[in-house]
């Protein structure tokens, strides 16, 4: 945190050991109240929120300076600015799994609000917007124009070019080991196992094909190797001309409940694409907690397609990153 930023905090009357004591349970009291238009939202207080508000409520914070990076804004610490966003915050909570709580408003009457975890966040027309990990660091990068970071589901996609000297199978089998290592190694995506599929008519006609194949552990080199005779011999006989052939990779288990909030494939033959597609989803939960992996793996992932096509002694092949025993 920097000087100018604690330096508003305190100048609006804030300080480590602050409790605002009644005034903060009436505002929580107040937010409480507050009910969604049909009834079927409404806030639940949490400890996070609560000593949230002991500690900043009833604060008018300035803006310190022009702002850093964006506009500098001030705010209100009082969740009575930010109540009627009940039924959004609800909806928002379930994708991020963590319930919400009204903090305040900006000057520009943008809503505050923290959540479980103590996280501060904003909500305008653009979104949903992390502004800190906690209510001091969020107020702070307000007052300061610290940049907030974006909250929402991703979606990508790279069209690459055919690798020269390979089949469309062995295309398939060997990018999908290159997203293997990249999304295991940006910690998204801890792949035990891929589905293959054919569906005939470029996706549109019967599943000819739909088999699941485990990894064994490895270099990406051997695996690829392994999981491609596997599937040359569940393809067989099947005719590939015509059809749309997918590798879709598959979580890992964690406990009883897969890796959340990543998937990624890679196809060839859709209708209406040529050669072969990237895509890789994920969701808000996963873009909020693991924003810069997400950024890495997108960034290098964007890389790999701008180098496409590749000779087969050019690919990554990544011998000393095996994929995760299970």
């Amino acid at each position: 945190m920097s000087g100018r930023g604690r330096e508003a905090l305190i100048a609006a009357g804030w300080s480590p050991d602050r409790d605002a004591g009644y005034n903060a349970l009436h505002g929580m009291l107040t937010a409480v109240g507050t009910v969604s238009p049909d009834g079927t939202a409404s806030w639940e207080p949490f400890p996070a929120a609560e000593s949230a508000l002991r500690s900043f409520h009833g604060l008018t914070v300035r803006p310190a300076g022009p702002g850093a990076e964006v506009a500098a804004r001030g705010c209100v610490v009082d969740p009575a600015r930010a109540r009627f966003t009940v039924r959004a915050a609800a909806d928002f909570g379930r994708e991020i799994g963590a319930r919400l709580f009204p903090l305040g408003a900006t000057d520009a009457d943008t809503p505050l609000l923290v959540d479980e975890r103590g996280r501060l966040f904003a909500a305008d027309t653009g979104g949903w917007w992390v502004l800190g990990e906690s209510v001091e660091e969020g107020l702070t990068a307000l007052a300061e124009g610290r940049a907030p970071r974006r909250v929402t589901a991703a979606a990508h996609q790279w069209p690459l070019g055919r690798l020269p000297d390979e089949d469309v199978v062995a295309d398939l089998v060997k990018t999908a080991m290159v997203l293997v290592y990249v999304l295991h190694r940006h910690g998204l995506l801890a792949t035990r196992a891929v589905r293959f599929r054919v569906v005939g008519l470029r996706g549109h006609g019967p599943v000819r094909l739909e088999e699941t194949f485990r990894l064994a552990a490895g270099s990406l080199d051997d695996i690829a190797e392994r999981l491609l005779q596997d599937v040359r011999e569940a393809i067989g006989s099947i005719p590939l001309g015509a059809a749309e052939k997918v590798v879709e990779l598959l979580p890992g288990i964690s406990g009883k409940r897969p890796h959340p909030g990543v998937t990624c494939a890679v196809s060839a033959g859709r209708q209406g694409a040529e050669g072969i597609g990237v895509r890789l989803t994920a969701e808000a939960r996963t873009v909020l907690e693991k924003g810069d992996g997400l950024a890495g793996a997108l960034g290098e992932l964007s890389g790999y397609a701008g180098q496409r096509p590749l000779g087969p002694a050019d690919r990554p092949t990544a011998g000393a990153a095996p994929v995760p025993s299970a």
